[in-house]
């Protein structure tokens, strides 16, 4: 099949850099307004076409893009009859939520009743990577199906895994999640620990990101909390929600640090769940 128009679900933060990079690589995007009209307008302007409803989406998708919130929003917009009834049968879901696994399956089941065709692709690199299209996927589901929408993935994404079935990109998202957001709050606890001891920030990084106690997160977050400026890039609200879905998905085990973890974002959601997530160190350092 060869795809051309594809219609994109959740032009958000991450969503629009994605949208505009399918634009850049020269497919036909299909759109329809939530509540915000300022990303519509902005893919509309590079050339995406508008739709007054998502059904209207489906019915003109060679591949449907969803990259939603949470497990809520996935089931309340994709098994719904709008866009189930509406899909053609050689299409592809190509869904990129940070949901849990089991909404994954579901969805799936749903979908091959129809006979249509879904790819489980949850996505990592934040919005940096989202705009510059050097995104991680990790592909759950059949490998002919990954090879079909390569090209749409490929236009998003420098690295691409194909992890196991259906729910399987979900399940090492949430793991990839909760490693995150444990980093996070290590690299919060070193910046305070840092004041405390009147190190000076600067240099701390510089020989931190040589030696073994560096992370990504350390590498990347550093500098926001140096500046303090916690701009969402992703919400700590969001964050929250992925550390729980990887929490649940371990009730079996003990999870100590990921627990822990989860404690501290839930008690500074209602303070903080707005802002961007490395603003959990607000809460570890003093003053």
């Amino acid at each position: 099949m060869a795809i051309k128009h594809v219609g994109f679900i959740g032009l958000g933060a991450m969503g629009l850099p994605m949208a505009k990079n399918l634009i850049k690589n020269n497919f036909v995007l299909h759109v329809s307004a939530h509540r915000n009209r300022n990303p519509i307008e902005e893919v509309k302007s590079l050339g995406a076409i508008e739709h007054s409803s998502l059904s209207d989406v489906a019915k003109n998708s060679d591949v449907l893009i969803s990259i939603l919130p949470t497990d809520k929003e996935i089931e309340s917009v994709l098994l719904k009859d709008g866009i189930l009834n509406n899909l053609k049968k050689d299409s592809i879901l190509l869904e990129m939520t940070s949901g849990s696994p089991g909404m994954m399956k579901k969805v799936e089941e749903e979908y091959r009743k129809r006979g249509i065709q879904v790819l489980d692709a949850p996505v990592s690199g934040g919005t940096a990577g989202a705009e510059s299209g050097t995104l991680t996927v990790m592909a759950g589901g059949k490998k002919d199906v990954l090879e079909q929408v390569w090209p749409v993935v490929d236009a998003m994404a420098k690295q691409i895994y194909l992890v196991g079935a259906n729910g399987a990109g979900k399940a090492i998202k949430a793991i990839n999640q909760m490693l995150a957001g444990i980093h996070m709050v290590a690299t919060a606890e070193a910046f305070s620990l840092a004041d405390e001891l009147e190190i000076d920030k600067d240099m701390m990084k510089r020989v931190i990101e040589n030696s073994s106690g560096a992370s990504w997160m350390f590498s990347n977050k550093i500098d926001t909390l140096i500046s303090q400026d916690f701009t969402p890039g992703f919400k700590l609200s969001l964050m929250k929600k992925d550390v729980k879905i990887a929490v649940d998905e371990g009730k079996e085990l003990e999870l100590p640090i990921a627990r822990k973890a989860l404690e501290l974002y839930e008690e500074s959601i209602n303070d903080l769940g707005e802002l961007d997530f490395s603003a959990i160190s607000k809460k570890l350092v003093k003053g």
